[in-house]
């Protein structure tokens, strides 16, 4: 039964919904319902390729990516999260992207992170199915890891529950009432439900979510695959996980067997319109064509990709922004509406550090790190047109992971 006020109401219980609830009980906030239109995790973050990275481009995203994978530590150290520090080897070959790797690192170790350049050998001796006679290097991160991210949404649940915080599944939300520029309530379909804070954490459905009260939150989904193969002679349980940009392609070791997905060059989006009422934990279409250019790009990284059985091919709903960076912050034109939504591929990467973000500044009105760069205000009204976005998302995937973290 859902409660007839709270001071704070979150929108999704995904792996950022969950992670903002969880963090707000860690700075003693207990007044809060989340509420989630179907179960914990479904939508986007049950299907996640779970790939934790601790470097990037960006200093600041950099230390998001490393108190998340910290945070994961101390989760697997609590019960089973499936976290694993394996490290990360991304290869280059040319040596332009060498020098990009280079400045990569100077601020992985401004950062603190043990990263190390890596000549063709090096990569051979760290994973040995890997093709390397087409490199002139890499580079390594080893705080790099993977975890499970359905595991990952569950040990934020039980966290935010254990501080007091209600979680109400199978709840639709239809928008959020909004007097005199400020947030009053959130209504569903049992009743309006008070409140002075509203975080609209609704993934694919966030823009929608926006739509009906007047909010612009350009947030739109793109089709997102991976395979998951029979097990591949010479992987390992321990094997890094590795990242490709100029192959467009990046994966890991699962169950003995290789994880193999791609920074799609020109992404098929989906209206979150066109999926069913009740899309939970579903996939969509295959759509092996539009995959075979990158499961190409595998094969000449892995040869042995040339005869392993494919187990399983997903395809789910994945969600971008213009920029290929997330929206976080407060609504200008509603006062106690915030959002956090957007995460580019990096949800799971930076879950940690974006919910943290998110609720020290609510509780304390400091983030923690520079908001503006987050803000929605980057973004005209224009820019939230759905044709716009159809035309612009499809390029955002490849471009935004020419260098520096993701999946």
């Amino acid at each position: 039964m859902l409660p007839e006020q709270s001071q704070i109401v979150i929108i999704g219980g995904g792996v950022i919904g969950t992670s903002v609830a969880w963090h707000l009980g860690e700075l003693g906030v207990s007044d809060v319902v989340l509420l989630e239109r179907g179960q914990l995790g479904c939508g986007t973050s049950w299907h996640a390729a779970g790939n934790v990275a601790s470097m990037d481009a960006q200093r600041s995203r950099t230390d998001l990516l490393r108190y998340s994978g910290q945070l994961y530590a101390r989760f697997e150290a609590l019960g089973a999260v499936g976290y694993r520090r394996c490290g990360r080897v991304m290869p280059a070959r040319t040596h332009t992207r060498m020098k990009e790797y280079e400045k990569v690192a100077e601020i992985a170790r401004a950062s603190g992170l043990d990263v190390e350049m890596l000549e063709p050998a090096d990569i051979r001796e760290r994973i040995p199915v890997m093709r390397t006679d087409d490199l002139v290097g890499g580079i390594w991160s080893a705080g790099d890891g993977r975890v499970n991210p359905t595991d990952l949404v569950g040990a934020f649940a039980r966290g935010a529950r254990e501080a007091g915080i209600r979680i109400v599944e199978g709840v639709q939300v239809d928008g959020v009432n909004i007097e005199g520029g400020r947030v009053k309530g959130v209504r569903t379909t049992e009743h309006v439900i008070d409140c002075e804070i509203v975080i609209n954490c609704a993934g694919l459905w966030a823009r929608l979510l926006g739509l009906v009260d007047g909010i612009d939150i350009p947030v739109y989904p793109i089709e997102d695959r991976y395979i998951l193969t029979e097990p591949v002679e010479g992987v390992s349980p321990d094997m890094p996980t590795f990242r490709d940009p100029d192959g467009s392609i990046y994966g890991r070791e699962e169950v003995g067997g290789l994880l193999l997905g791609c920074f799609d060059r020109n992404a098929l989006t989906i209206s979150p319109e066109a999926l069913p009422k009740d899309f939970c934990f579903d996939l969509l279409n295959e759509n092996w064509e539009h995959f075979s250019p990158y499961l190409e790009a595998g094969m000449h990284r892995f040869p042995a990709l040339e005869t392993a059985g494919v187990k399983t091919f997903l395809n789910g709903p994945e969600s971008f922004t213009p920029d290929c960076m997330p929206v976080m912050g407060e609504v200008e034109m509603a006062k106690g509406y915030f959002v956090l939504a957007g995460l580019c591929g990096l949800g799971i990467a930076t879950s940690g550090g974006m919910g943290r973000a998110l609720a020290h500044l609510i509780v304390e009105n400091d983030a923690g790190l520079d908001a503006s760069q987050y803000a929605l205000q980057r973004f005209s009204h224009e820019q939230n047109d759905e044709s716009w976005l159809q035309n612009r998302i499809p390029k955002v995937p490849s471009e935004g992971f020419t260098g520096g973290a993701t999946k």
